[in-house]
């Protein structure tokens, strides 16, 4: 597992329906970037930011009600992606009164939102990184990272159904990236014309 931070999320003041979360390695110069949905995106700007709403969401209550039985969220991991549905899948790993650790599947903009609340470190699996990291280059432009670019890095020992965004992608990718997410947020009006958009786009090639 690779230690990640988050840079930024983009997008999450604005009406966009696909909003990202960008993960960087913490040493070193790699990228991942997860489309989410805009409320998560909210969330986890609001944590990052340190900004308090003026009453708290669900992911505030949730860490006051975990914090108020004496559990903590010990660190969230990244843990695969598929592929084909284009979708991060992740773990919370919780800490209970009695010193137990918990193990929950979640979606990573669940589990990135919780551990900026309890301060929890955030990892990612070296083949993720390998097959959809990506770094910025001089130009700042972003460039995959590819699975010969990333040597094996040694995670740092940890104290205490979102969708691969690849930036550099062309039009026809990004409407299927969209298409998947719409689905996955059961936005199917949204899936649909995206959907007919592909068909267009393949009919014209």
């Amino acid at each position: 597992m690779v230690l990640m931070e988050v840079e930024e999320v983009l997008g999450s003041k604005s009406q966009s329906l696909y909003p990202e979360v960008v993960l960087k390695e913490v040493e070193g110069n790699y990228y991942l970037h997860i489309v989410i949905g805009r409320f998560e995106a909210a969330a986890i700007s609001m944590a990052h930011s340190k900004r308090q709403p003026v009453r708290p969401i669900s992911y505030d209550l949730a860490h006051q009600i975990l914090a108020n039985v004496d559990a903590r969220v010990d660190r969230v991991e990244i843990t695969d992606f598929n592929l084909r549905e284009r979708t991060y899948y992740a773990e919370i790993h919780l800490i209970d009164d009695e010193g137990n650790t918990h193990t929950f599947d979640a979606r990573p903009s669940d589990a990135i939102a919780l551990a900026l609340r309890f301060r929890a470190p955030i990892y990612a699996a070296v083949k993720i990184l390998k097959e959809v990291g990506c770094v910025r280059s001089d130009d700042d432009e972003w460039v995959k990272a590819g699975v010969e670019a990333l040597a094996e890095p040694v995670a740092t020992p940890h104290e205490d159904h979102p969708i691969i965004a690849p930036p550099a992608v062309n039009q026809l990718e990004q409407l299927k990236r969209r298409m998947s997410q719409a689905v996955a947020e059961e936005i199917y009006e949204e899936a649909a014309r995206l959907r007919d958009e592909i068909s267009r786009l393949n009919r014209d090639d």
